[in-house]
């Protein structure tokens, strides 16, 4: 009994730290996403890089140096194997420096023959290339920032959770193989995806209704990882509901 009261401290805790923590360090890097979202391109006096404080989205010429693709392939339990190819391109910015980023296929076709790109960069970073007109996006560096932030966020949260309806024990809180954790950070990991390709790409009807059906599906196999395993002993919310239950509502006093 004692150790269940530890790691029901425990889990209180942590949650709690977790769930401020990752609140306060999400706060920066959200303001640079919508102000990026939102920025324009610089006027022609502003420096490249434009800094900070401008504000803005600044463009630069560069060069595309190389490119290469590669297959990814995954094989479900039917045997059915699945590949993706990627595109990447590799550029020479204006001050010298070589990057290598993944692009859609169109930006990669157009690199073929047209080695000049123009770079939108903000803060420094480029966020966007465009080949013969053909373009492609990427995050900021923020983004990776305000992911870990709110996946650390959602960790607190679900200790929280777990803490009112766990039953105080460690083999309740991992489940059958460690997978209720796994099964909680996954929902948190792809809905977070599907939040940033929503906010970020123009999707079709068919793409929302085909990502939507992943997502799903995803859920419900988060879901069997979360609920996996048994409950020995009640949880402080089933504890807290049959205490009210039992004590009633208070009596009236009768009128003299």
């Amino acid at each position: 009994m004692r150790w269940n009261v530890i790691v029901r401290t425990g889990a209180l805790l942590f949650g709690v730290a977790a769930v401020v923590c990752g609140a306060v360090w999400s706060v920066a890097p959200y303001r640079d996403a919508v102000a990026l979202r939102h920025a324009r391109l610089c006027p022609g006096d502003v420096p490249t890089p434009a800094p900070a404080a401008h504000g803005c989205v600044a463009r630069e010429i560069g060069r595309v140096t190389g490119r290469r693709t590669y297959e990814d392939a995954t094989s479900d339990a039917g045997g059915t194997t699945t590949k993706w190819t990627h595109y990447e391109v590799t550029y020479r910015r204006a001050s010298g420096v070589r990057e290598t980023r993944e692009v859609v296929p169109a930006v990669y076709d157009a690199a073929a023959s047209h080695p000049r790109a123009e770079l939108d960069t903000w803060r420094g970073a480029v966020v966007r290339i465009t080949v013969s007109g053909r373009a492609d996006g990427f995050d900021p560096p923020s983004a990776g920032a305000l992911g870990r932030s709110a996946l650390l966020a959602w960790a607190g949260l679900g200790l929280l959770v777990w803490f009112l309806l766990g039953d105080g024990t460690l083999r309740h809180l991992f489940g059958n193989l460690g997978l209720r954790p796994v099964g909680w950070l996954g929902s948190g990991v792809v809905s977070g995806l599907a939040v940033h390709v929503v906010q970020s790409y123009r999707l079709s009807t068919g793409d929302y209704a085909f990502g939507a059906l992943l997502w799903l599906l995803f859920l419900a196999s988060a879901a069997g990882c979360v609920f996996s395993g048994g409950r020995r002993a009640d949880s402080l919310a089933q504890v807290a509901l049959r205490r009210r239950r039992h004590c009633g509502p208070p009596r009236r006093r009768a009128a003299v």
